[in-house]
């Protein structure tokens, strides 16, 4: 049968082809011989018409000498040796194409020990009936394999899906949860969240960081003059200017109120005093006005604190450091820089 029409199809027809001729084959209650499992096959496979015009006559009334003069005519001529080798080879054929029926459900299915047993079974098989019998269990088994694990697909897709949305809902909850709505900055919690991971990140690698807490000279004054809609946007045009002076490493938030704080990674006290004044100069040099008057608002100045995060410090102690360093720099006469004892 090598140079039959089944060696040239594809697995996946051949598979279906061998499906459809044993289903045929046990309608018909037919032994599977090298003769029925031809004709049939050629039949589902629809190669050739002639063929098929005297199969459909034959499948009123079965006649065995019929389908071997069938055989003879479209197929081959053969003695009985040949018909023996012929029903060798049917075996190996079928056991061939199960094999790839197999393959197509995935390695899963090949080391399920249910089909293993079936194969075994049929490579010691010498009844047609038996054959049949295997063939039509394997295909069942790997036919249902296929199917579950379409679904599994279809259900694992979905679910990824879900998942998926779930994830950036829960990313959109966290930055909002971070993130300061007045100044799009982060927030006091998020500041929180990362100077704790700073400390980690110090302990873990000797990293040096600083903190700068920064606060608006005269804010309240802002607010009594020209109202809070205006502190407002005095607010979010400080938030501006601060956020275009940072780098990559940075994490600027708006610490609460009118103060701000900015975490400086991998950085000296030295390389944190140099900072601190940049961004000191940059806001005093703002020129500011009422959005509906057109007249200029008084100058607005910062006053900022730099403390060195130390070894195996508390948290609370070092931005009490810091924080008594802004103190001392309001007291001296605001708008400058004052390092952290």
């Amino acid at each position: 049968m090598s140079g039959s029409s089944i060696t040239s199809e594809t697995k996946e027809a051949s598979a279906e082809y061998l499906r459809l001729t044993l289903s045929k084959l046990s309608q018909m209650d037919l032994p599977v011989t090298p003769v029925n499992y031809t004709l049939l096959y050629a039949y589902v496979a629809g190669k050739d018409v002639k063929l098929n015009t005297q199969l459909d006559k034959l499948f009123e009334n079965w006649n065995d000498d019929y389908a071997r003069d069938l055989f003879g005519q479209f197929v081959c001529q053969c003695d009985e040796t040949e018909y023996r080798e012929l029903r060798e080879e049917l075996v190996m054929t079928i056991a061939q194409i199960l094999g790839s029926v197999i393959d197509l459900a995935g390695k899963a299915a090949i080391s399920n020990s249910t089909l293993e047993k079936h194969l075994e079974q049929l490579a010691v098989s010498n009844k047609p009936k038996d054959i049949l019998n295997i063939a039509a269990e394997i295909i069942a088994d790997t036919r249902n394999f296929i199917e579950e694990s379409r679904q599994f697909e279809t259900n694992l897709i979905e679910s990824t899906q879900e998942i998926s949305n779930l994830k950036d809902e829960l990313d959109i909850a966290r930055r909002m949860a971070t993130t300061d709505s007045l100044t799009g900055l982060h927030n006091r919690r998020g500041f929180d969240e990362a100077l704790i991971k700073a400390v980690e990140n110090s302990h873990r690698r000797h990293d040096n960081f600083c903190l700068l807490i920064l606060d608006i000279d005269h804010f309240k004054k802002v607010n009594d003059k020209h109202g809070h809609l205006v502190g407002d946007k005095v607010l979010v045009g400080i938030s501006k200017i601060l956020q275009k002076q940072m780098r990559g490493k940075d994490y600027l938030s708006r610490y609460g109120g009118e103060e701000f704080a900015v975490l400086l990674k991998e950085t000296p006290i030295t390389g944190a005093f140099t900072v601190a004044e940049n961004l000191r100069r940059v806001v005093e040099k703002l020129r500011l006005k009422h959005v509906k008057t057109g007249k200029q608002l008084d100058q607005v100045t910062i006053s900022i604190g730099v403390a060195s995060y130390r070894k195996n410090e508390e948290i609370k102690e070092f931005i009490q450091r810091c924080d008594k360093a802004l103190y001392r720099a309001k007291e001296l006469g605001r708008n400058r820089t004052v390092l952290a004892d």
